[in-house]
């Protein structure tokens, strides 16, 4: 357990990086728009634009595995909103987007991270997999939800169009997008032009880690606290162990589709929660509460997935 822990703590201390150096003022704090600006603009889809452009589709989009991973996503919108709504007496626009907290797992900033540096390179193609679909197919749920259940919503013929929009100039999906058409067209960057991929494509990660953790000194654990652990156990406990089951028990995928996607469903919810809460001004303060507290115990959780896996899989 402890070598681990020592395997992906260098993830967390980068995070703790830029906690540290905005929180104690070494650097300005508009650092995290500037990092995040860059990571999530630039950098991570130039990253997912390589994977893109040189993945075996055929093993990246398997069925059981995108089967196994989005059953425990969208199983986790459904918990989250129900108990929000049950448990918590929250109304429906705020319920869904606790809901959709408990499901939008830090995959790409986060995930790819920590499936590398635990797992070696033979997870990152059903990584890659997961990962394409995993913006438009969830913030599509999250936003048509919200509108059918916000009494104040668009039409769905309108909000189906605005999600669309909404998704396709993602920078995400656009450089998802470009890799895909390079890939099944098969015409290849210059030389030159892809040294350059390579050379955003590797600052990537690290920029991100550090950009989640400057972000982190803006937000502050709120009163709703029962209502955060709640996505928090959704999050780093219920996704990945259903992702476990369907993989490894039902459907017998082999050991680095099992690793991909449990690994990816154990990462803590990213600043995609935030933003969701912000775009529809529900639940604002639960989801940054959420967010830092499921980042803060994932440094545990996720240490307990890769050794559950460690011991279950062979190789």
């Amino acid at each position: 357990m402890l070598a681990i822990l020592v395997t992906v703590a260098p993830v967390f201390l980068l995070i703790a990086v830029g906690w540290t150096t905005v929180k104690i003022g070494y650097l300005p704090g508009g650092l995290a728009d500037a990092l995040n600006g860059f990571a999530v603009k630039i950098a991570v889809p130039v990253l997912l634009f390589r994977a893109l452009e040189r993945l075996d589709l055929s093993t990246a989009f398997s069925p059981p595995l995108l089967l196994s991973f989005y059953t425990g996503a969208f199983s986790c919108f459904v918990i989250g909103i129900i108990l929000a709504r049950r448990l918590f007496a929250r109304q429906p626009g705020e319920a869904v987007a606790v809901g959709f907290a408990a499901t939008f797992s830090n995959s790409v900033l986060l995930g790819l991270a920590i499936v590398e540096r635990s797992h070696g390179t033979g997870p990152l193609t059903p990584s890659f997999g997961i990962i394409a679909l995993h913006a438009p197919m969830i913030y599509a749920v999250g936003m048509v939800t919200m509108e059918l259940m916000r009494r104040n919503g668009r039409s769905l013929t309108e909000t189906l169009s605005v999600a669309g929009r909404a998704i396709i100039v993602n920078p995400i999906m656009l450089g998802i997008l470009c890799g895909a058409i390079v890939n099944v067209t098969g015409h290849w960057l210059p030389a030159p032009v892809m040294a350059a991929v390579d050379m955003i494509a590797q600052a990537a990660i690290p920029v991100a880690l550090v950009g989640i953790g400057a972000a982190m000194t803006r937000y502050q654990l709120r009163a709703d606290l029962p209502e955060a652990g709640m996505v928090a156990a959704l999050s780093l406990i219920v996704h990945p162990a259903i992702a476990f089951v369907l993989t490894h028990y039902v459907f017998a995928l082999p050991p680095d589709m099992v690793r991909a996607a449990v690994t990816l469903a154990a990462m803590p919810p990213g600043m995609n929660i935030y933003l969701f809460a912000v775009m529809y001004d529900r639940a604002v303060n639960l989801a940054a509460s959420a967010f830092l507290l499921a980042t803060t115990f994932s440094v545990l959780t996720v240490t307990v997935w890769i050794y559950i896996l460690h011991h279950a899989l062979p190789g």
